[in-house]
């Protein structure tokens, strides 16, 4: 028997087997055994009839193809053991040459992450800051928050609330049919990305939308929309009686204080999230990172399923979530492609950094994780001992400690990342905690304490 291997750069191993003539008789003698168990032969006990009868009977072919199924089972376990393939998935199965045999295995191999020096990268994170005019803004929301939506008589304006009867929808598809839909107008593409055509509608008046999808397959929906009722936000006046009734604040200059070091606070963690995110990439970037094609489908497989679940949530079916997004299953798959493969390429990556810079989770580790989710779950109105139970299993064990792995080795690499490689100085985790620990409590100094328990949360915390 001559075996060959091929091993691609897209983590696949093509084992190329000329499989000895002896071979492929012994088979086919096994193999008509088989087939005379299954077919008894005349004049025989089953399985007992000579080879010569039994092909006789169901001919040379059929015996070979079931030999070639033994065989191809047989000589794959083999052929792994001996040419030291690792398989990431099942292989798949040619029949290049019936005779002489040749049979070719396809087979997915384990990804292979190459690193590269990722000790010399430096980068920093951007400076944070909060303007006047984000704590405006965010005074703002809260007036909108508190509005009373007064009705009105005149034409629909951006920001108004109204009340729709929607049918229609795209060619070739169930149409919606709604009464009573409530809808803010406002230009943000949300999943009615052509609202703002309603502007100037009056109650009671009925109007054709027609809206195309961009893109290079644009697909067409024709709506039939009538505005039953429109209503404007009567905004509270921006004054210290205002401040109290929001926040547990006398007067509105403490309230600007403390929506700016929260801001502040946001801001910061959301850039240190940033800059993690920034130095895996960038790690990603100097490293060569091969894997085969079904992990990629296994990974458009996965949000496939956070789509679907994400549509039962909001009580629709797939078929009708596809509708409204305006796109067909295989589209909704290959515009995820990009994001998959970001995805699995940064996993393969973070798993290799982890072996690499030795990150350990210990049992204590995935314990303190455990009791937080138990203590987050009874916040919520859950269960706390009934979650500390599921999670407690050995399965769930497992999948928390890979997540605080995971965390860890993006820790590690953006405080490494956040240093001076060039002197050999690395910043721990620790170290960076502690700084920004320092920096918020010099930032929030003489502040007012955070709002009570039953206040309104103030955006920005």
């Amino acid at each position: 028997m001559k075996v060959t291997t091929e091993r691609t750069t897209d983590c696949n191993a093509i084992v190329t087997v000329e499989v000895d003539e002896a071979q492929v008789v012994g088979a086919m003698k096994t193999a008509a055994q088989k087939i005379s168990r299954i077919r008894p032969i005349a004049g025989f006990r089953p399985g007992k009839a000579p080879y010569e009868r039994v092909e006789r009977a169901v001919g040379k072919d059929l015996i070979r193809d079931e030999a070639i199924d033994q065989l191809a089972q047989t000589l794959y376990k083999q052929v792994l053991k001996d040419e030291n393939i690792e398989p990431y998935d099942a292989g798949k199965l040619d029949i290049a040459q019936k005779e002489p045999l040749v049979l070719k295995f396809t087979v997915p191999t384990r990804p292979v992450v190459t690193l590269g020096d990722y000790r010399a990268l430096h980068l920093k994170p951007a400076p944070v800051e909060v303007t006047d005019a984000e704590v405006t803004e965010t005074l703002e929301q809260l007036r909108r928050e508190q509005a009373e939506m007064t009705p009105v008589t005149r034409a629909a304006q951006l920001g108004d609330l109204v009340t729709l009867n929607l049918q229609g929808g795209f060619e070739g598809r169930d149409p919606i049919d709604r009464e009573g839909l409530p809808v803010t107008l406002e230009t943000e593409k949300g999943i009615f990305p052509w609202l703002d055509q309603l502007v100037g509608m009056n109650a009671n008046e009925t109007r054709t939308i027609n809206y195309t999808t961009p893109g290079a397959d644009p697909k067409t929906a024709t709506y039939t929309v009538t505005v039953s009722d429109i209503k404007e936000p009567r905004l509270p006046e921006l004054n210290d009686e205002f401040a109290k009734s929001v926040s547990q604040f006398e007067n509105l200059e403490q309230l600007q204080r403390v929506i700016r070091t929260n801001l502040y606070t946001r801001k910061e963690q959301e850039e240190n999230d940033r800059f993690a995110d920034e130095a895996v990439d960038a790690v990603v970037a100097a490293s060569q990172i091969q894997f085969p094609a079904s992990m990629m489908d296994d990974e458009l497989d996965q949000e496939l399923r956070r789509a679907q679940g994400l549509a039962a949530q909001l009580g629709l079916t797939w078929q009708k979530y596809l509708e409204l997004a305006g796109k067909s299953e295989a589209e909704f798959r290959e515009e995820g492609r990009p994001r998959a493969e970001k995805r699995v390429q940064r996993l393969l990556t973070l798993m290799e950094l982890a072996e690499a810079e030795k990150i350990e989770v210990s049992r204590k580790d995935v314990d303190v994780e455990i009791d937080l989710r138990a203590m987050y779950a009874q916040q919520s109105g859950g269960d706390a001992a009934q979650t500390r139970r599921s999670l407690s299993a050995a399965e769930s064990r497992r999948d928390i400690e890979f997540q605080i792995k995971l965390r860890k080795t993006i820790e590690r690499i953006a405080a490494m990342i956040k240093g001076d490689p060039t002197s050999g100085k690395i910043v721990t985790p620790e170290m960076v905690r502690e700084e920004e620990r320092r920096a918020r409590e010099q930032a929030a100094a003489a502040q007012p304490s955070a709002p009570a328990p039953g206040q309104i949360l103030i955006p920005g915390q």
